[in-house]
């Protein structure tokens, strides 16, 4: 982007924090809250822009809470350094660890052994086998792996020019659309879950690892399975060649055994696992302490799976700053009632609604916002404590409310503006209007499968 164009957005962000600051209050709103929405709002600006870094734009923002006196000192540290922001520096290593081994490889190997030349069934197992190592690792990374297997078994398959193959097309879409699916699907999966799972905790409602994990899994995949299967019906794909399964059967055996840091890595991995789910029975085993234990696990002499290092240069910090910042705003709008104050004026009609009225449309409503705001986490900070403060007031289940914020601050399909689907458009195997194509009844059909299945898998689990 030209110098020009950032400071025009530049301008932009600071007027929207001038004129919270000036205008007249709405009735009801103090005027601490409406300034931490115009925080909020300027934020997402430079975010969506990127005019700067986001992590830049997170530490600014959070600190300018600080200065304009909507949050003290403690709280906003509180806030950005809270257990999200931790969460994600440990989880970090998982996705270190598994991107620097041969494990993502040889999933997709046995992935394409199985579909044979079925271009559907690669398509959909691409789909799955990237939704279950998303479910560990973050979206970004998970996606990028799969990609690049997805454009190896491109080019075996005859090499075809970006934009002429509807096996690409699937591809370069179902991939990136099971990474943020998968996100979903443990807290491990990404930050917005756990931003959902710290809200219910603060009101008394908390939601384990493991019951998060059962409703995750089974409602993730048949997503996944269901989004990939609708992609290959709009872009029927091509036949798969020979030589695509000669790759196949390359990477299946021609990684060899496991070695031995291999093993130590899924090892420390499964023992991290097996702790959150014993954290549901064992309150000390803290996930977010879980989560560090395990990354210095990884680096334990003996262990060594990773260093230090590889860890701080390819830990993905922008993204744990920018979560650890949106943190910090969303404890703003919750400290200076601007939260409540929103739902409110905006939505507090719908506290009179049916349960499965109200659900859906938080379904349809979050996933609206995401399509206008392609940064999860900053949904997830703007949306959570609002719509769980709607399911208060309407008496509906706060754990179905919150999750299903967290479903769709994660989940996009219908452009490739987020971060995860815009890794796979740069490769210009499909456009806009390919994805518009299937995200829109995709997004239609899910809103109204999650508001049904999520709160009910929630009321099932007793969250």
């Amino acid at each position: 982007m030209q110098k020009q164009g950032k400071g025009r957005f530049l301008i932009i962000a600071a007027a929207l924090i001038i004129l919270s600051s000036l205008l007249p209050c709405p009735e009801g709103l103090t005027r601490a809250g409406m300034q931490s929405f115009g925080i909020i709002l300027a934020s997402i600006v430079l975010w969506v822009t990127e005019t700067m870094n986001m992590a830049v734009t997170g530490i600014f923002m959070a600190t300018l809470l600080v200065f304009m006196k909507i949050l003290t000192p403690g709280d906003m540290f509180k806030g950005f350094g809270g257990s999200v922001f931790f969460f994600m520096v440990g989880t970090m290593s998982i996705t270190t660890a598994m991107a620097s081994t041969t494990i993502p490889t040889r999933i997709a190997g046995l992935i394409m052994t199985w579909a044979k030349k079925s271009p559907r069934k690669l398509v959909v197992g691409f789909a799955v086998g990237t939704a279950l190592l998303s479910s560990i690792m973050s979206n970004i990374p998970t996606c990028a792996l799969f990609a690049s297997l997805g454009l190896a078994v491109l080019k075996a398959n005859g090499d075809p020019k970006p934009g002429t193959s509807n096996l690409g097309k699937c591809l370069m879409i179902a991939i990136p659309a099971a990474s943020v699916v998968g996100g979903y699907m443990t807290p491990a999966g990404g930050p917005t879950n756990i931003i959902a799972m710290n809200t219910l905790a603060a009101m008394d409602r908390p939601v384990t690892f493991l019951k998060w994990m059962i409703q995750g899994y089974p409602i993730g995949l048949l997503v996944t399975v269901l989004v990939a299967l609708w992609i290959t019906f709009v872009h029927k794909p091509e036949n798969i060649s020979d030589d695509a399964m000669k790759i196949a059967e390359k990477m299946v055996h021609g990684a060899g055994p496991l070695d031995n840091r291999e093993k130590k890595a899924l090892a420390v991995i499964a023992a991290m696992f097996v702790a959150w789910i014993a954290s549901s029975w064992i309150p000390v085993l803290n996930t977010t302490c879980v989560a560090l234990m395990g990354t210095c696990l990884f680096m334990f002499p003996g262990i060594e799976v990773l260093t230090w290092e590889e860890y701080s240069q390819k830990g993905g910090w922008d993204a744990t700053f920018m979560v650890g910042s949106v943190g910090a705003l969303a404890d703003a709008t919750l400290v200076t009632g601007a939260a409540k104050w929103l739902i409110t004026v905006t939505l507090g009609g719908a506290a009179n609604w049916s349960p499965f009225a109200v659900f859906l449309l938080i379904s349809f409503l979050v996933c609206i916002i995401h399509i206008l705001i392609p940064s999860g986490p900053a949904v997830a900070g703007l949306a959570v404590v609002p719509i769980v403060e709607l399911a208060v007031l309407a008496g509906i289940n706060p754990a179905g409310a919150a999750i299903l914020v967290s479903f769709w601050s994660a989940v996009t399909f219908v452009l490739p503006t987020d971060a995860v689907p815009m890794f796979t458009y740069k490769f210009k195997y499909y456009k806009f209007s390919d994805m518009v194509k299937t995200g829109v009844p995709a997004s239609v059909v899910i809103a109204v499968l999650v508001a049904i299945l999520i709160p009910a898998a929630c009321s099932l689990l007793g969250c």
